[in-house]
């Protein structure tokens, strides 16, 4: 696989230099440039290739975080790891779609650490896609604890959005996070076999044991092993004809 092409963005000069020493010693990374504000870092990014943005979060005018969810709409958007001296960005670093942060100091540790991350999540990008309208995935990036593991479509039994956290449960019973948003698994994923049933559930369609009416209110879903059951939303509940007969 090719180089990792890096992009380093922080206001402060001693944080980019110390940075850069250390990417540039990292046979597989190419530092494409520094920036130290986050307009001059999205210049870059329209011009250039660049695959990982290490980003800082605080700094002058447009800040770290803001910087990030505007990438993440460009037509092939980076991936961020986050710089920050504080600890309790890191929920907003999952917030958007976030590799991982590196807290400030580092050392070649940290920053080891999260590339061993990015790897995987680039990997997972690269996956060959079928010639379809939409771009269905074959394998996903999970949380699992402190690492990323890379798991087949084919073992996600359902998909459910909690609060502003959302989990994948296999087929054996696991349970990982994910740092996607639902609506953006709704597309990655194949639509012939993941069902958005409820504004808070994706079903593999494969691992449905049974339809059972849920009074007035419309159906439940029992799932095979594990099992359990998920309810189909009014506005879903059409589109379920389409898979199986009801």
């Amino acid at each position: 696989m090719s180089k990792l092409r890096a992009l380093i963005v922080d206001d402060e000069l001693l944080i980019c230099d110390e940075l850069r020493c250390v990417l540039e010693t990292i046979q597989d990374i190419e530092v494409q440039g520094i920036a130290y504000n986050a307009q001059d870092a999205a210049r870059i990014v329209a011009a250039k290739q660049v695959d990982v943005v290490f980003l800082d979060i605080h700094m002058p005018g447009m800040s770290g975080l803001e910087l990030a969810k505007k990438l993440s709409s460009a037509p092939r958007p980076p991936l961020i790891v986050f710089v920050t001296a504080y600890s309790d960005f890191a929920v907003d670093a999952f917030g958007v779609d976030a590799v991982d942060y590196i807290l400030k100091p580092f050392d070649e540790n940290d920053i080891a650490r999260v590339l061993k991350k990015v790897r995987l999540w680039r990997q997972a990008r690269s996956q060959p896609q079928a010639p379809r309208a939409y771009a269905a995935v074959r394998k996903l990036c999970v949380v699992a604890g402190d690492r990323l593991e890379v798991i087949d479509v084919s073992r996600i039994q359902l998909i459910q959005a909690d609060d502003r956290q959302v989990f994948l449960r296999t087929v054996e019973g696991q349970t990982f996070g994910v740092r996607r948003r639902l609506h953006e698994l709704e597309e990655m994923l194949d639509p012939k076999d993941f069902y958005r049933c409820h504004r808070n559930y994706i079903v593999n369609v494969n691992q449905i044991r049974q339809i059972a009416n849920w009074f007035n209110r419309g159906y439940l879903l029992i799932m095979k092993d594990p099992p359990s059951e998920i309810p189909v939303g009014r506005v879903y509940a059409s589109k379920l004809k389409e898979y199986l007969p009801v």
